[in-house]
Parts: structure tokens; C-alpha cells; sequence
């Protein structure tokens, strides 16, 4: 019995509460119809029903009407129309223009019920409207917080697969120095404690990574820019990675020594290691890889009241593939192809590098046809130094030992 009374309350407001919501989705020429057609019905009824009696209370429906559809504003304009109407009627009936005493209090009474009635009606659909907007808001949260729950766990999944590889590495290497070291020569155990220490490099890489997406908001406020060369960052930067990446390929460099930046130190060494990290993971071996550094563009860019450095990273890899290109830079992202291959990443490395980027009033972006063998040019810009204070330390001859690529069996 109680559920079948509780079906009939909710039947009894579900109801009038969707035909309120109809009104609302027909189109504006319907509704002033429809406001009309019962500003006409209830005239009809003021004049051929004498029994309901000569008072503008009769049209309470058309009030309503134009209270729900079109608010106060609505409900003034039908109350000024409605009003003449009536007091022309009247005046017909009775012969003169003017109102008696006891007409005039009747419908200054019954002016104030349509009043009273249309604001209550107009509230209600305020309410309904904010109803509307907390409920689309809520809606937006929610897929909001979906979104971020699925970035949560992809990133708990890539971290926790690039965490469990290098720490692998470095655990079997310790292990085998530990129950093997009297069977080792020199030159193996130097080898296992190098391949160690890359793993512990690749281990601080993605640590790195993580900490600075945490943290990159608090660190702009504070950033230090300061005159660079370029080149010798680069080469800073190369001579850190594990050579054994480093010489499957061919590194090029083509960065003169007059090539200063406005940027924070730090930042541009992030986002070198992340950009070369990429090239040298997605590249084949024996491949080239080019490192560039120039003036961007024949003059200074509309945007920007000062010459820019355009730094390129040129491999031969698979490329991007066109439709992915947008997403790139995005956080946790990762093409579709790598999801499911064997070259690992956090889909944090190219995020890192925009926002440092950015931070330092730079652009970044990539250029790839998505043709295997072509590869994909990593650019990106900072503020040029136009008379630096600062001179470079890095010959290009000391790139030469980049150049020297190991056998492929």
C-alpha cells in the first residue's frame, strides 16, 4: 500500500513537472502562440460568460504562462497587455472610460493576485533554471572527475611498470655482483655496475619527471632566467646519458657558439634530456640524429617583442602519425603504438617539456609527415640573446666523439 501511494506522488508531480519541461523546449514562436491562444480563450470567456463576472482575474492561465516562459519580464508585458485589454472591454460595457470606486479596488485586488500568482511562478523557474545549472555543473564534475581517475590509474600503471624495469635491472645486477663476484674479472664487473648506474639514471629520469609535474606551478613564481649558450648545455646534457644510447646513433650538431637563450638553466637541460631521451628510444640504431640552433624565422615574430632561437631535434624514428600529433604534449599521454609495444614511458617527458618551455615564454612543437624512416622534428623556441655577456666553452670538435656509432649486429 505504501509503495502504491508512493507511485501516485511521484506519477502526481512527475507529470506537471514534465509538461512544464515541454514548455520550455518548443520554440519561442509556440510559446507566444500558445500565450496568446489563452490570452484569446480567457477574453472569450470575459466576454460570452457572464456568470464568471467581468474581473481580470480570469486571466490568471495567460499570467502563468508568460511567467514560466519568458520570467518577469514576460509576465510585465502580459499584465500591461491584459490590462487594456480588460479596461477597454470594460469601458465598452459600462459606456465610459472611467472605472467605478468598486471596479478599481476589484482590479487593483485582482491585479495584485496575477502579480503575487506570476512571481511566484517566475521564482519557480529561476529555481528550476539554477536547478538546471548545479545539475549540468554536476554533470561536468563528474565527467571531470572520471577523466582524472582514468589519468590516475594510467598513471599508477605507467609509473609503477617504469619503476619495476630500471629497479629489475638494478636488483639483478647487485645480485649477480653479490653471489658471483669471485667468478667476475674487472672488466664484466665494471660492465654490470655501469649498466646499474643507467638504470639508476633512467630511475632518476622518471622520478624527476614526476616530482616536476607536481611541482612545476610553484617553481614558475620562483624561475631563475639567466643568458645560456645553448651548446653547452647540449653537450653537458649528452655527455650525462648512458653511451651506450647515446652511440647506436649518429648525433649531429649544428649550434653555433653565438647562440644565447634567456632561460632557466635547468629547464632547458629537462627538456634536451627528454627530447634526445625520445630520439635515441624510438630511433633505430645506426640512424642520425640532429640537433640544431638558429635564428626563428627572417624577422621577429608579430607575438613577441624580441628575436627568438628555434632549437631542433631531428630523428629518423617512425614519426608521429597526424591525427595523435594534437594530443602529444598532453599529461600521461602515449601514441596508441606505444601502449602495446616494448619501448617504455610515462607520458610525462614531452608534458614536462611544454610547460618548462612556456615557463620560459618559449613555444614547442613537433613536425612529421607519420612516414616510417622520416622521423619527427622536435622544436621548440626561447628568447634570443641578441648581445650576450657570455661566451661558449664547447668547441663543435668536441661533438666529434657523438659521431661514432657502434657496430649493429
Amino acid at each position: 500500500m505504501d509503495e502504491l501511494c508512493r507511485d501516485e506522488g511521484e506519477e502526481s508531480v512527475r507529470y506537471p513537472n514534465a509538461l512544464a519541461r515541454f514548455l520550455l523546449s518548443i520554440s519561442i514562436s509556440f510559446q507566444i502562440s500558445l500565450v496568446i491562444l489563452s490570452a484569446l480563450v480567457s477574453s472569450f470567456l470575459l466576454i460570452y460568460t457572464p456568470w464568471v463576472g467581468h474581473n481580470p482575474i480570469i486571466y490568471v492561465v495567460p499570467v502563468m504562462l508568460s511567467a514560466w516562459l519568458f520570467r518577469r519580464t514576460g509576465l510585465y508585458l502580459c499584465l500591461l497587455f491584459l490590462f487594456l485589454i480588460f479596461w477597454l472591454f470594460h469601458s465598452m460595457v459600462i459606456g465610459s472610460l472611467l472605472l467605478s470606486n468598486n471596479d478599481i479596488i476589484a482590479t487593483v485586488v485582482s491585479v495584485f493576485i496575477l502579480l503575487t500568482l506570476g512571481l511566484l511562478v517566475s521564482a519557480q523557474r529561476e529555481a528550476s533554471d539554477y536547478a538546471d545549472d548545479v545539475q549540468e555543473q554536476l554533470q561536468t564534475y563528474s565527467v571531470e572527475q572520471q577523466k582524472l581517475n582514468e589519468i590516475k590509474d594510467q598513471f599508477l600503471q605507467n609509473v609503477n611498470h617504469e619503476l619495476r624495469t630500471p629497479l629489475t635491472a638494478i636488483y639483478g645486477y647487485l645480485e649477480l655482483l653479490l653471489e658471483h663476484d669471485d667468478q667476475l674479472n674487472n672488466e664484466i664487473r665494471t660492465t654490470f655496475l655501469q649498466h646499474a648506474m643507467q638504470s639508476c639514471d633512467e630511475l632518476q629520469l622518471l622520478v624527476n619527471n614526476v616530482l616536476d609535474t607536481m611541482g612545476i606551478e610553484k617553481q614558475r613564481q620562483t624561475l631563475y632566467i639567466e643568458q645560456i649558450v645553448v651548446r653547452d648545455v647540449l653537450f653537458e646534457v649528452l655527455e650525462r646519458f648512458d653511451p651506450q644510447s647515446v652511440r647506436r646513433h649518429d648525433i649531429y650538431v649544428d649550434i653555433p657558439d653565438y647562440v644565447v637563450v634567456l632561460a632557466n638553466a635547468q629547464y632547458l637541460r629537462q627538456i634536451l634530456r627528454n627530447l634526445l631521451s625520445n630520439a635515441f628510444k624510438y630511433a633505430p640504431a645506426g640512424t642520425p640524429i640532429t640537433i640544431s640552433a638558429a635564428l626563428y624565422g627572417m624577422v621577429v615574430h608579430p607575438l613577441h617583442a624580441s628575436p627568438e632561437i628555434c632549437v631542433r631535434v631531428k630523428d629518423a624514428g617512425p614519426g608521429i602519425p597526424p591525427n595523435e600529433m594534437s594530443l602529444l604534449f598532453g599529461q600521461f599521454v602515449r601514441l596508441r603504438r606505444d601502449t602495446s609495444g616494448s619501448v617504455r614511458g610515462s607520458g610525462l617527458g614531452l608534458f614536462l617539456s611544454k610547460q618548462f618551455v612556456e615557463a620560459m615564454d618559449g613555444r614547442i612543437w613537433v613536425e612529421s609527415e607519420g612516414i616510417e624512416g622520416k622521423g619527427s622534428t622536435f622544436c621548440f623556441t626561447l628568447p634570443c640573446v641578441v648581445h650576450p655577456k657570455v661566451e661558449a666553452q664547447t668547441p663543435l670538435s668536441d661533438f666529434e666523439q657523438f659521431r661514432s656509432p657502434l657496430p649493429i649486429n
